[in-house]
């Protein structure tokens, strides 16, 4: 009896959850309403905000949201309030909420070279907006978890989803091959009817392929797994018929004369943007990382390659896959450093030793095969509630040249002043007249520490082996205001 009534369950709530696809005009399974949509969209907004932050450029803002603006006004849900963002972040992504929150990072628009090309990531993450991308995936969800339910009445083992992990997938990793094509397509159409060629959605994905395959020569060189890129245009390979016969057929739709597609004018916007991580999250120059909000500084080894996470700062050592992590954590009231480290490694007998930065000592961590191995962890008193943490860690071969390279780091801590902390600046990304130079001098003249002269052939459109009097202008990295 069980089984029939939820069979019913099913039945009447897939007829009741029909609803319109604004794009095709065909009933879709979708259990959300369009006031719903926009609600979900307001509600994790400022999640997002929290996260990344809005980057402080009100320019750069209001210049984005009118190219936002311009292509929504085009769209298939013309009738929606659109909110276009740009996240302080150095992350190479683009991605919307759903109800037309839609979302940009500084770090793709670093690699982007026109107006028409930002136009061609927002129209692509219009059209997940417009055909309900994120809505039609929570209702396949839910489909999935009232087969789960249903199997549960017979197996008795069932788990229904989260509506935050569902959403975050889509956001963050794209909504599979389909959806994405759909996606290219209606954002093709967008920019044909704005008078942007489609062509150059074609032209960002070039820059992003140049991307995947850098990071994934650098993993291998590297000895760790390639940190693949998931967001705007991941599904597709470089020389893609189904992608290309889609933006052709958006200039099909009438025979309008394309504008200039305003390089000279996206690069006036950009000249001048933040590089790296931001001010809030702490800078690195030349391997030291200074954070004008906790005001302090670490000096971290030469040579080694370090990325500033929003979680902690990871500094790795390319040539043994030695690793370092730097954090900041809780303090319990009253806490030492050493009792800290003997909290933190669940170890009351863990042997520290007091230092003039805190406490530090030896003991083993787990690698990512799983193997355990040495590691040394630090911890720095920074105010009655905070800590300073450092974990760091090499194979047995390894570890005493890196633990000397910890302690270096230990023993480089600094407290700033009022006076250095106003000294702190991050790296911006310039927009300079070619010169007579090569990638190799240009990077050395650079603020770029680790690998900057490929970093400067993929801002320039040069990767892996372009020449550079080629190129009219060059986007490089500096710490002039």
């Amino acid at each position: 009896m069980k089984l029939i009534n939820l069979l019913l369950l099913i039945s009447s709530l897939a007829l009741g959850a029909c609803a319109t696809n604004p794009v095709t005009g065909e009933n879709d399974f979708a259990l959300v309403s369009e006031a719903k949509e926009i609600e979900q969209g307001r509600e994790y907004h400022p999640q997002i905000i929290k996260t990344y932050g809005a980057y402080d450029d009100v320019g750069l803002q209001k210049y984005v949201d009118r190219i936002g603006q311009k292509l929504a006004a085009k769209s298939h849900r013309a009738h929606l309030q659109f909110h276009f963002t740009v996240l302080d972040s150095e992350e190479i992504n683009a991605f919307a909420l759903p109800g037309g929150y839609i979302y940009i990072t500084r770090g793709i628009m670093a690699y982007l070279d026109s107006e028409a090309e930002l136009a061609g990531v927002l129209g692509h993450e219009i059209g997940h907006v417009t055909a309900r991308h994120s809505v039609r995936q929570q209702a396949g969800q839910f489909a999935s978890d009232l087969l789960s339910v249903l199997i549960a009445t017979t197996t008795g083992q069932s788990s229904l989803g989260n509506l935050s992990q569902q959403l975050s997938t889509g956001l963050i990793r794209g909504y599979g091959r389909e959806h994405e094509l759909e996606a290219d397509r209606l954002g093709a159409e967008y920019l044909h009817k704005t008078r942007y060629d489609p062509e150059y959605m074609l032209e960002v994905i070039g820059v992003l392929k140049d991307q995947e395959v850098y990071e994934k020569k650098l993993a291998k060189r590297e000895k760790r797994p390639a940190n693949i890129y998931h967001g705007v245009y991941s599904t597709h390979p470089r020389n893609d018929d189904r992608l290309k016969t889609v933006v052709r057929a958006a200039k099909k739709l009438s025979s309008d004369k394309y504008r200039d597609n305003n390089q000279q004018g996206y690069h006036k916007r950009i000249d001048g943007m933040v590089w790296g991580s931001s001010l809030r999250q702490g800078v690195v120059v030349k391997n030291r990382f200074a954070h004008p909000d906790l005001a302090l500084s670490l000096q971290l080894p030469k040579g080694w390659k370090v990325n500033n996470n929003p979680q902690f700062l990871e500094a790795r050592n390319p040539k043994n896959g030695a690793v370092a992590q730097i954090g900041v954590i809780a303090r319990k009231k009253d806490e030492s450093a050493a009792d800290a480290l003997k909290r933190l490694g669940k170890n009351k007998k863990l042997e520290t030793q007091s230092t003039d930065y805190g406490a530090t000592a030896i003991t083993r961590v787990s690698s990512g095969d799983g193997k355990s191995q040495p590691a040394r962890v630090s911890a720095i008193i920074l105010e009655d509630d905070a800590l300073l943490t450092l974990v760091g860690t090499a194979d047995k071969k390894h570890f005493k040249k890196t633990d000397a390279r910890l302690l270096e780091i230990n023993a480089s801590f600094q407290r700033l002043d009022a006076a250095q902390v106003a000294a702190i600046k991050a790296p911006r990304l310039r927009i300079i007249p070619r010169t007579n130079q090569s990638f190799g001098s240009l990077a050395r003249e650079s603020a770029l520490e680790y690998d900057a002269a490929n970093k400067l052939r993929l801002l320039n459109r040069s990767f892996p082996s372009g020449k550079i009097s080629k190129l009219e202008t060059l986007k490089t990295v500096t710490l002039d205001d």
